[in-house]
């Protein structure tokens, strides 16, 4: 047999350098068998399994027909892995940056008031391997080791009075361990680790076979005794990982899993390879496709096949989805009782509010691109199926695009780009707002934007969009060519959204963050190539007349500058004063030539506050300081990972694996690195 074309997944995976960030109906292995899905006669998107029987056969149809489970190969971008102020306390410190309140996000640095909890770099370390000879999945995705491997979890004490941090202890990882992220809670650090580490989602998103023997691990660690860290919960789930949240005692983890088979072609473009498929998989059981999970040694099932929803016939896209998304909600205070939703199609993304979890697909078929979305409710027990629809053009094509989502009460709001073919207008931009049907398990469409009574366009001709921000009734985009239009829209009548105000100034946002109803802060770039990082702050409290009031630029005039609070909201840090003032963060990477010809490649974090914000006419944007982070003595490599933490006048910079601190008052008197 042709190892080649058993192995033909791996033509489309260039060599990925890895950027510095990145991306009910089942048992839970109960064994129940219960579903609350639909019935026959619904329409919705996914529905029950009827037998097991059924469940092998429909996965198996996606290896025993030619051209079973091949789709166009375009491949969008998706996002790091998102209007609230939900980043920081009202005063002490300042906590992760997250898209919704009480919907936590796992991050790369966690602070608790006292210790901050720092995973190892692993940005630089990991890349997939391009065609060569590597025959299968097992092979190919055989990720470089970590420098530091096996690396730890660094825990340092802090003192805000003097801006100081000291390292108490670490817990070391495993050989091969790729943490991804870390969630603090009640005297608990979760860790979130993959036996891959793949960054960003990118084209292994559209293969099959690398989705195979991968797993994710979940440890919780008890830290009530910070000198003597336990470990009571070791969970393990086969599959790769998709992403996570945190509600309350919830932790949420998206995977995905595709079972691995020798000589099997993953991609049968013939009869006769789909022959042969079905051969190897004559005495294939839903056993050898289910994932397992395994806690504390304990393995069973994840789900049982009689739990999972498919897909049902499509008349316009006959696809075979040999890949299982699951959901599983793990009870921190019980993890035994952990539950499982699944469904028999891929994820590109998430967005979850404190009441749902929105998982979109990227669907290729039509010129102008697709993207279907299936509503899962959330609440005690596993996640409950809601719904789905399919929305023209796509969602996950540029960073941290959760921001393109939003729900408010039990409508979501979603902008998506669909690409027309006319190269004087390559593409367009479309607010959709939908809503649960009253009479099926279905998303309904209740209004889109551009209409036929609202005809005006969401950008100008051939602009790609950037920052994207609902707040309340209100939608704010950001489109850029040539300059930079900022949109505000006003949603507070669903039915019938506008356009309300336009702004056009130099340069472009990549992300807004809603200071208060009145204030909205814009961080991007300059207009010119290789600019310097660009912080404005607008007044919007007259939504048709949206101003700009002051402009700092960051980073080296001349030099290439970029911040990654651009592309991961984690990056970015900021916390709300009793005094009325907010304080802010922003990381600047520059490299330049200096005077003497040598090339320098810097990190700094930016300190700046926003002053008189009850008077959004008279608000400023004033910048205080930096503080530099050089390398570490320690190693020969730094950066890769950007994050700070405000607490009280203290400020602490994560740079690589270490920390840079000063205080607020005088951020030129820094110490470090620790």
């Amino acid at each position: 047999m042709d190892t080649y074309k058993r192995a033909n997944w791996h033509s489309n995976i260039l060599t990925i350098t890895l950027l510095s960030t990145l991306l009910a109906a089942c048992g839970g292995g109960s064994g129940s068998s219960s579903t609350t899905t639909s019935t026959d006669t619904s329409n919705s998107l996914l529905r029950s399994v009827s037998s097991d029987e059924e469940f092998v056969a429909r996965f198996k149809s996606a290896y025993t027909q030619p051209n079973g489970n091949n789709r166009d190969q375009l491949t969008p971008q998706a996002a790091e892995g998102t209007a609230t102020d939900n980043s920081g306390s009202a005063e002490g410190y300042s906590s992760t940056y997250t898209l919704e309140n009480n919907v936590d996000e796992f991050d790369v640095l966690k602070y608790d008031g006292d210790y901050l909890y720092i995973v190892p770099t692993i940005q630089q370390t990991c890349c997939f391997v391009s065609q060569g000879n590597a025959a299968f999945a097992s092979d190919a995705l055989v990720a470089p080791q970590n420098p530091q491997n096996p690396g730890s979890i660094r825990i340092l004490s802090t003192n805000p009075d003097d801006a100081s941090a000291q390292e108490v202890t670490t817990i070391p990882l495993a050989d091969g361990e790729y943490v991804q992220g870390l969630y603090v809670q009640n005297n608990r650090l979760i860790s979130i680790g993959t036996s891959q580490f793949y960054g960003s989602y990118g084209d292994a998103w559209q293969q099959i076979a690398p989705w195979g023997q991968q797993s994710v691990a979940v440890k919780i660690y008890d830290t009530s005794n910070i000198n003597n860290i336990s470990r009571p919960w070791n969970i393990s789930i086969e599959g790769g990982f998709v992403d996570s949240r945190r509600i309350g005692d919830t932790l949420y983890l998206i995977s995905r899993h595709t079972p691995y088979w020798d000589n099997i072609y993953y991609y049968p473009s013939s009869q006769q390879e789909a022959n042969a498929n079905k051969q190897i998989l004559a005495n294939t059981t839903s056993a050898d496709i289910i994932p397992n999970i395994t806690i504390n040694e304990q393995t069973k099932s994840l789900f049982t096949a009689q739990d999972c929803l498919i897909t049902r016939n499509d008349q316009t896209n006959e696809y075979a989805y040999p890949v299982i998304t699951s959901i599983t909600a793990i009870p921190l205070n019980d993890p035994n009782n952990t539950q499982t939703t699944c469904y028999d199609e891929d994820a590109n993304g998430i967005y979850m509010s404190p009441n749902a979890l929105y998982l979109s697909q990227a669907r290729y078929g039509s010129s102008e691109g697709q993207t279907r979305v299936h509503k899962f409710a959330l609440g005690a027990g596993k996640p409950s199926y809601r719904g789905s629809a399919d929305l023209p053009g796509y969602l996950w094509n540029r960073g941290q695009v959760d921001f393109r989502m939003s729900e408010k009460g039990d409508q979501l709001r979603v902008v998506t780009t669909l690409y027309t073919g006319d190269s004087a207008d390559i593409r367009d931009h479309q607010l959709t707002i939908l809503q649960e049907a009253a009479d099926d398990l279905r998303l309904d469409q209740v209004s889109t934007l551009p209409n036929s009574s609202r005809p005006a366009e969401l950008g100008k001709p051939n602009e790609s969009l950037y920052g994207v921000r609902f707040l309340d009734d209100r939608l704010y985009l950001v489109s850029f060519e040539q300059i930079d239009p900022l949109y505000v829209l006003d949603l507070s009548n669903p039915t019938d959204p506008y356009i309300a105000g336009e702004l056009e100034i130099p340069g472009f946002s990549d992300f807004l963050h809603p200071v208060n109803d009145n204030l909205l802060l814009g961080l991007g770039q300059t207009a010119q190539n290789q600019g310097l990082v660009k912080l404005s702050l607008f007044n919007v409290s007259d939504i048709s007349n949206p101003i700009e009031l002051t402009t700092v630029l960051l980073g080296k005039d001349g030099g290439w500058n970029y911040s990654e609070a651009q592309y991961n909201r984690h990056a970015f840090t900021y916390l709300q004063l009793t005094d009325g003032s907010d304080r802010l963060t922003v990381p600047v990477q520059s490299s330049y030539n200096s005077d003497q010809g040598a090339y320098i490649s810097e990190n700094r974090v930016y300190l700046m506050e926003i002053n008189d914000k009850s008077n959004p006419a008279a608000a400023s944007l004033d910048l205080i300081g930096n503080i530099i982070a050089s390398p570490s003595p320690k190693e020969n490599w730094y950066g890769g990972q950007n994050r700070s933490v405000i607490h009280d006048d203290a400020v602490y910079f994560l740079s690589g694996d270490h920390i840079w601190s000063a205080l607020w008052t005088d951020p030129s008197l820094q110490t470090g690195p620790q």
